[in-house]
């Protein structure tokens, strides 16, 4: 089995405002049927793909959607149903997502004895009417008693998600939910900048004259994190995410380095060599194929060798870490001749404050991180 395994669980009692991710509102038939899906699938992948058992999963990652909809009696079932068909027993972290209202501590403790060890809650902001703008189903106070809960169960590795340029959050607000972060002691943070995906309540209001925060302002809020968040001893190790030391997200920086993955469940995503693979986003098809013994719908693409060294090569730039060109020509001969092409265009931007090297390394500087994504763009 590749290193990193990612299980989407596609339920929510509601759609946040500005969520592009798939999911479906709760279906008590189609979440009672769901633990066993994901292990089916697997099943099927590696009666199809032998090639795919290669090294033991190191992490596991469980996003959505909301988890917590297939209840504790469905979360143990979905990890003995995956326990059958591949040991977890090489797991060192795993991952799970949690929403501040779903946070009990009885599903707390049920997660402990599944051997769950790490727990991302996506909180977003602690500005109630913030909150309720964007239709999240929680208030500040819920956030903060379930982190509180969390490390009350003996949780000692917790993150949360924040989401800067959110409608009509003032500096000052922003600025109480970064101070309120530092207060709950937090392993991790995830801060986004808000995007407007196209289909999202936020995407009809914003058509409908929603005022929106500019990228200016988005920026000054991302500084202002990053500031206040370095000061306090978390390291900015990717363009959105910070950690204190030890407490990297290891499953994502598995990806970013270029690991191969499996995704299992509707909309996720699989790479294994240069095949890589979307489930597509719908559940009655994934459920009907999977009952039929048959891979689910998906779109595929065997990319080239150059394009698949390319992609996982320039990922790496969201790292702090970077990449040393040597190595990467050394791990990847098809990009020997477009190394240096490379190294041109890097330092250019080097000159601009936007690249740098240190020692043998690229990387991108504080200034470059903000535009991290169009820096890779450029470089594909």
């Amino acid at each position: 089995m590749t290193d990193p395994l990612y299980i989407h669980v596609p339920f929510c009692d509601g759609k946040c405002h500005y969520c592009g991710f798939y999911s479906v509102l709760n279906s008590t038939r189609l979440i009672e049927d769901y633990p066993r899906l994901p292990a089916r699938e697997l099943a099927h992948l590696l009666d199809t793909r032998p090639a795919a058992v290669r090294t033991p999963i190191r992490t596991l990652y469980l996003g959505g959607g909301t988890p917590a909809t297939l209840g504790e009696s469905g979360l143990a079932e979905l990890f003995r149903r995956l326990a059958e068909v591949t040991p977890l027993d090489s797991v060192e972290e795993s991952t799970v997502e949690l929403s501040p209202a779903s946070v009990t501590p009885s599903l707390l403790n049920t997660l402990r004895r599944l051997g769950v060890n790490r727990l991302s809650i996506g909180v977003q902001c602690f500005n109630d009417a913030a909150l309720a703008r964007i239709g999240r189903r929680h208030d500040a106070a819920t956030a903060i008693r379930a982190i509180r809960m969390a490390r009350e169960a003996g949780f000692t590795n917790l993150g949360i998600d924040l989401i800067a340029g959110l409608p009509e959050v003032t500096p000052e607000q922003w600025l109480d939910s970064l101070q309120q972060v530092l207060s709950l002691d937090l392993q991790h943070l995830s801060v986004y900048a808000l995007t407007v995906e196209p289909g999202t309540a936020l995407a009809y209001q914003a058509e409908k004259g929603l005022l929106l925060p500019d990228e200016t302002a988005q920026l000054a809020d991302l500084d202002q994190a990053d500031t206040l968040l370095c000061r306090a001893g978390f390291t900015r190790y990717e363009i959105s995410n910070y950690a204190l030391p030890g407490f990297a997200c290891q499953h994502n920086l598995a990806v970013w380095r270029g690991s191969d993955y499996i995704g299992l469940g509707p909309s996720a995503s699989s790479r294994l060599g240069r095949d890589r693979w979307t489930n597509e986003r719908d559940l009655e098809g994934y459920t009907d194929a999977l009952g039929r013994n048959a891979s689910p719908p998906r779109m595929h693409e065997t990319l080239t060798a150059l394009d698949d060294a390319t992609e996982r090569t320039l990922f790496a730039l969201r790292l702090k870490e970077g990449f040393d060109p040597a190595e990467r020509a050394a791990r990847f001969p098809v990009l020997q001749e477009h190394i240096l092409g490379w190294e041109k265009k890097l330092e250019a931007l080097e000159r601009h404050g936007i690249t740098e090297r240190a020692e043998c390394r690229w990387r991108l500087t504080a200034r470059g991180r903000e535009v991290g994504d169009a820096v890779i763009r450029e470089l594909l």
